[in-house]
């Protein structure tokens, strides 16, 4: 009987975990890097579907035939390519943000691809710049995949650690592995059956 009770209480949320796709659209606003984007899109899969997502993509122009269920906005500002000028790094800011209104998220989110480039070239050494876009694309997935918490999780709070931190440095940016945490994993799961709209 309790064993009943827990799968009725556990169910929903295992059946969203493996039901659960979101589509982002991408505008870019300058020109942008195919190996980059590749690379952001695996990285920012990779790291959403440990907490049951599945991520499609699609650029502007070819969404507008489409309808979703769940669908997600991102302004990619900027260029998103890595070039070969030393690093100019201003600080200020986000890398990225997501929309609000009268304190509710919206899922309308914009990564500032010049700025995020500048930074993780901080952090790179020797053959990093052999692979720029490839580690750019990576940083850009783990930056859209944190921005991708706070709207799936319908907050404005931060996780306990992973990529759903509150900051993250250029070395965790392009480190080999980031993950989402597991507590944070399952805080997505519990938003099991709300829309956005």
């Amino acid at each position: 009987m309790l064993r009943a009770a827990l799968l009725l209480l556990v169910l929903p949320a295992l059946l969203w975990a493996e039901n659960k796709e979101v589509t982002i659209v991408m505008q870019f606003a300058e020109g942008f890097s195919p190996q980059a984007l590749q690379e952001m899109q695996a990285e920012a899969d990779r790291i959403v579907r440990k907490a049951g997502v599945k991520l499609a993509f699609l650029h502007r122009h070819e969404a507008a035939q489409e309808s979703f269920t769940e669908l997600i906005f991102f302004k990619m500002s900027g260029r998103c390519e890595m070039d070969s000028h030393p690093a100019l790094l201003d600080e200020r800011g986000p890398l990225a943000f997501t929309l609000t209104t009268d304190g509710r998220i919206l899922p309308f989110g914009e990564l500032k691809c010049d700025r995020l480039r500048e930074s993780i070239k901080t952090a790179m050494v020797g053959s990093d710049f052999s692979k720029g876009n490839q580690l750019l694309g990576r940083a850009m997935g783990r930056v859209l995949a944190h921005e991708l918490y706070h709207m799936l999780a319908r907050t404005k709070g931060h996780g306990k650690g992973g990529v759903a931190r509150e900051a993250l440095s250029a070395r965790q940016l392009i480190a080999e592995n980031l993950e989402l945490g597991d507590h944070d994993c399952a805080f997505l799961r519990s938003t099991a059956g709300k829309n956005f709209l």
